[in-house]
């Protein structure tokens, strides 16, 4: 018999007043059936009804013919147990399917899959390619039928749980999937973690978010109605609307601890309380332990904790049930709401709490069939809330360390924080963990450093240098700073990271050759290549290489050649830099060292974008963001990578694969060096409102830069929306403070484009003031471009004669550089712009070939050019810019056609209809499939692009067709012959 049926009735069998809500879920369960994705997130208060809501779901989804699967996150004190929701869904799942048929869903992942289930540590993976297993057992679920997939109280999720969401919410698409994931609306405070994630979910088209609030007093009235409350007046219902904040469960409680006539507990803990007590005292003694022990009450579990014999147990939590403090879920045992289980820990005296803590603790420590991340987690919490500074230390450390083994690195600084805050309660902490505790802070450090954004690493760091004192030797104290180093320039503290590897290298240049030297000798020389200071670091490197031969470090030597290889591409070896470049990866590899291996993958992906290796750079970067997302590292390297692949890609014209770089769901996006490559792509496709934030954040990120690769590059981009916006002085500030930072160093690409910037803008200056008849022309007008044209001219000459010829692209903006000098000063040269025609066409960048064209094509009319001419290079520009959708050029180059009236039909051949509408080939498919109805998720699979690409592709076609709906669109496809007429 179900337990609703013999239990006291407290809680309605139907659901009150949220009729809306469950019809958007009915909306979601709907989009499975027919095979399609859905993300439904479901907030509200403690209390308020999300469980009920849910309820509701299942049991319609389930009625449909709908699989569940449900899982939960479990919070133990201020910690969070890594993967909650997923190891109980498997669970779930396992007992639905059986060992066969699970093993068939989960396919290649099954190994790492079962991982979480098992603890088997031979089978774990970086979370990355955890979450593409996943992802593909879902899908094949999902093909087998329609899914609800549930996760439970996501403010309590773990960092890698919110991982996990994320990645569903970019990556979970024609799975047959609605996935449902509940949280308190008042669990989420300001700074909370998952408030980032949510943002992320709430920008995709398939979520969406269910708030739910109170109900209101004929919605109460009803509830009441429905748990034969008695009759109670308006005033009556009122009042208890007033007093609940119409939150169902408190109204529930309050009904079931017959408290409406009046003299309603201060709190809902005394209500709970009131209700508990109507059990009987094995099942009340019982019940207060399990609230000790976890949200989900384990028979076996709570008999090992208490002594208690197993039938006792079962008796009293059955008699638990009937009463409906506990209930029964997907065969599991639960408090009914986690307030439940709140106010019965709080009602225990201390002595109580502590000793079932201790005894929880002890029964957890053999429980083996939970995985070990699991299971020491749960064993710190509760030796730490029994008060055992000892055994929680130890259990603390052990849980950072399995955590680490599943890569939920979050999850393994939490615990290593909780250490250190135990640490000085522990004598002989050293030996009882096996590390220091300056290891203890340096692998809170690390953990903190790869998987979030923040501070607390550097704090740490620190931490550790201090812990090791003045007397500690001078290695190891070399290696601290250069932890700090690093982690200083991963947050873009420029000065606090220079100093640091500095002092790092000042405590080992007289030591005697060693690993540790070798390995400070050579981040030492990676700060400097980094920062662009190529010559000044290239000494510092062969020492390093020399020390790591020496004394047999390959790893080592493997970490040199990785900056030694940039180093020498950067002064004109190029040759010799992919040569060093591939050695090092190839001693990476063969050390084992995947963090060097992935940052050498960096550094090369970064010279083939700067050498003009466009191809290369797109097949290399796809073989290293796979590398990385194996072996943990998508977070720092995989966005860098990201970044090379992005900026190669964009200056081939790849714009789509470019796009799909910057959204591989392996690979956070957000880090300032990703975001500044992808800046142009946003830019030049006319995407400027995403630009203006993004440029906003890439400025803000690298405030306290002190390199090229970020803070220069970053007042650039800022100075090219100065110039879309027409704001030349403040233009002018962004390429004075980037060619500042440039000038001090040995780069040279960089230092070519904020140069022909800086006289792009002069020109655009100029020809502004030119136009408006009633504006004097600017006093330093001339005077700014002839500082910028003789500073371009005297860098060219020094790189010269140091043998540095210039790369494609920056031979590309020198000479854009000479052309747009001559236009500033009022003088177009056609033939300078021929020039930098051609400079961009060798170096493969068709949009800036197409820029120079249209330039060029400017010059002739101005300088009364040959028309034809400038009309077939108009015609040209035009060309490249529709087929890049590169809407800002294109409507440079139309307006130009305007101006001069161009005819830019002349000489096309008019095949048929189409050739008139002036559209790429790609949006003549994109308007057929308009005009058979298809909506851009349909185009997007139709033509194997991304729906936003689609999106994207469908606005240009509306645009230049110049209508304002498909329907328009799909009656010029009809009257051209391209469709057939609706019947």
């Amino acid at each position: 018999m179900h337990t609703r049926d013999v239990a006291r009735r407290v809680t309605s069998r139907t659901l009150i007043g949220r009729t809306a809500q469950i019809e958007a879920l009915q909306a979601a369960l709907d989009a499975a059936t027919a095979g399609e994705s859905r993300i439904v997130l479901v907030s509200g208060d403690a209390g308020i009804g999300k469980t009920r809501l849910v309820a509701e779901a299942i049991d319609r989804a389930r009625a449909q013919g709908l699989r569940t699967v449900v899982g939960g996150c479990v919070q133990l004190g201020e910690v969070s147990i890594a993967f909650a929701p997923l190891v109980e869904a498997l669970r779930d799942l396992h007992n639905q399917l059986g060992d066969a048929e699970l093993d068939e869903i989960l396919g290649a992942g099954r190994p790492q899959l079962r991982a979480l289930l098992t603890g088997d540590e031979g089978a774990r993976v970086a979370s990355g390619g955890l979450f593409e297993h996943l992802l593909g057992a879902l899908t094949r679920l999902g093909a087998r039928g329609p899914v609800l997939l549930v996760f439970e109280d996501l403010h309590w999720a773990d960092a890698s749980t919110r991982d996990l969401v994320a990645y569903l919410g970019r990556n979970l698409r024609d799975a047959g999937i609605t996935l449902v994931l509940t949280l308190r609306n008042d669990e989420l405070h300001r700074r909370h973690p998952l408030r980032p994630v949510l943002a992320g979910l709430e920008r995709n088209e398939r979520v969406e978010r269910i708030d739910i609030g109170g109900l209101g007093s004929a919605d109460i009235a009803a509830l009441l109605r429905e748990i034969d409350a008695g009759d109670l007046d308006e005033r009556q219902v009122d009042d208890l609307v007033a007093r609940s904040g119409g939150n169902p469960f408190y109204v529930e409680e309050l009904v079931a601890a017959g408290r409406l006539a009046g003299g309603v507990p201060d709190t809902l803990a005394e209500v709970i309380l009131a209700r508990v007590e109507l059990l009987s005292e094995d099942a009340r003694r019982l019940l207060r332990a399990a609230a000790v022990i976890d949200d989900h009450v384990d028979d076996e579990l709570l008999a090992a904790v208490t002594g208690a014999a197993l039938d006792t147990v079962t008796a009293a939590l059955r008699e638990a049930v009937l009463e409906q403090v506990l209930v029964l879920d997907a065969g599991t045992c639960r408090f009914r709401h986690a307030l439940v289980r709140e106010a019965l820990y709080d009602d225990l005296l201390p002595g109580e709490r502590t000793r079932l803590h201790v005894a929880t603790a002890g029964v957890l420590e053999g429980a083996d069939q939970l995985p070990p991340h699991t299971r020491w987690a749960m064993v710190a919490y509760h030796w730490d809330a029994a008060r055992d500074a000892r055994k929680a230390y130890y259990a603390s450390v052990r849980a950072g360390l399995e955590a680490e083994k599943v890569y939920a690195l979050a999850d393994a600084a939490e615990q290593y924080e909780r250490a250190l805050g135990l640490r000085d309660q522990v004598e002989g902490a050293e030996a009882l963990a096996g590390m220091s505790a300056a290891d203890l802070l340096l692998r809170a450090a690390d953990a903190v450093q790869a998987s979030v954004r923040n501070n607390r690493a550097v704090v740490l760091a620190e931490a550790a240098l201090r812990q090791l004192g003045e007397d500690a030797p001078p290695e190891k104290r070399a290696l601290v700073y250069e932890r700090m180093g690093r982690t200083n320039w991963t947050q873009h503290h420029g000065a606090a990271s220079i100093a640091a590897y500095e002092q790092a290298s000042a405590l080992v240049v007289d030591r005697p050759a060693s690993r540790d030297k070798a390995f400070v000798l050579s981040a030492r020389g990676q700060s400097l290549m980094v920062r662009a200071l190529y010559r000044e670091a290239l000494p510092v490197l062969r020492q390093a290489i020399e020390v790591a031969v020496e004394t047999g470090a390959i790893e080592v030597e493997g970490h040199a050649r990785c900056s030694y290889g940039p180093c020498l591409f950067s002064v004109g070896r190029v040759d010799e830099g992919f040569a060093e470049a591939d050695r090092a990866l190839a001693l990476s590899l063969a050390a084992g060292s995947a963090e060097d291996a992935a940052r050498t993958y960096t550094n090369i992906a970064h010279c083939c974008y700067q050498g003009g290796r466009h191809e290369q750079a797109r097949t290399l970067g796809r073989e290293a963001l796979d590398y990385v997302s194996q072996v943990g590292h998508a977070r720092h390297y995989g966005e860098a990578i990201a970044g090379n692949v992005i900026a190669a890609l964009h200056c081939a014209g790849r714009w789509p694969e470019a796009e799909a770089i910057h959204d591989d769901p392996r690979i956070p996006n957000g880090d300032p060096y990703q975001e500044l490559r992808w800046l142009p792509v946003l830019i030049e496709s006319g995407r400027i409102d995403e630009a203006r934030l993004a440029v906003r954040a890439a400025l803000e990120g690298t405030a306290e830069a002190d390199d090229v690769q970020f803070a220069g590059l970053a007042s650039l981009m800022a100075a090219r929306l100065c110039l879309l916006d027409a704001k030349w002085d403040e233009g002018r500030r962004y390429v004075a403070d980037a060619l500042t930072l440039i000038e001090r160093t040995d780069d040279h690409f960089y230092r070519a484009m904020a140069f022909a910037l800086g006289l792009r803008l002069e020109a655009a200056r100029r020809e502004s003031h030119t136009r408006r008849s009633d504006a004097p022309h600017p006093d330093d007008a001339g005077g700014v471009a002839d500082d910028l044209h003789r500073r371009m001219r005297a860098a060219v000459a020094e790189f010269a004669e140091r043998g540095v010829a210039p790369l494609p692209e920056p031979a590309g903006w020198i000479a854009t550089g000479e052309a747009l000098y001559a236009q500033s000063a009022g003088r177009p040269d056609p033939q300078l712009w021929a020039v930098a025609e051609q400079a961009w066409r060798d170096a493969g960048q068709p949009l800036d070939e197409a820029a120079a064209a249209a330039a060029r094509a400017d010059a002739l009319i101005r300088t009364g050019g040959d028309r034809d001419t400038a009309a077939a290079l108009v015609r040209t520009a035009l060309d490249t810019a529709v087929r890049l959708g590169a809407r800002p050029l294109e409507d440079e180059v139309r307006g130009l056609a305007r101006r001069a009236r161009l005819n830019l039909a002349a000489g096309a051949t008019q095949r048929d209809g189409t050739a008139a509408l002036d559209i790429t080939p790609r949006e003549l498919d994109v308007l057929r499939l308009v005009a058979r109805g298809r909506t851009n998720r349909q185009i997007g699979e139709a033509l194997f692009i991304s729906e936003k690409t689609a999106s994207v592709h469908v606005t240009n076609l509306l645009r230049k067709l110049a209508v304002g709906s498909r329907v328009e669109a799909a009656t010029i496809a009809v009257r051209i012959g391209l469709a057939d007429p609706p019947e």
